[in-house]
C-alpha cells in the first residue's frame, strides 16, 4: 500500500469522523436533521409543522 492509498484512508475516516461530530454538537444543541422538506417530516418533532398541528389538538 503506497502513500496515495493511505492518505486517501486518512482523508475518508477524517470525513466520517466529522460529520459524527457535527451530528452530536447539533443534538446537543437542540437542532435536529431533519430539513422539513420530505414527506415524512410531518412526524418529526423537530419540524415546525408537526409543531402547530400538536398546537391545535
Amino acid at each position: 500500500m503506497g502513500a496515495p492509498e493511505i492518505i486517501l484512508i486518512v482523508a475518508c475516516a477524517a470525513l466520517v469522523v466529522g460529520v459524527i461530530v457535527a451530528r452530536i454538537l447539533r443534538k446537543k444543541k437542540g437542532k435536529g436533521g431533519c430539513d422539513c422538506g420530505c414527506s415524512d417530516c410531518s412526524a418529526c418533532h423537530y419540524c415546525a409543522a408537526a409543531k402547530v398541528k400538536k398546537e391545535d389538538k
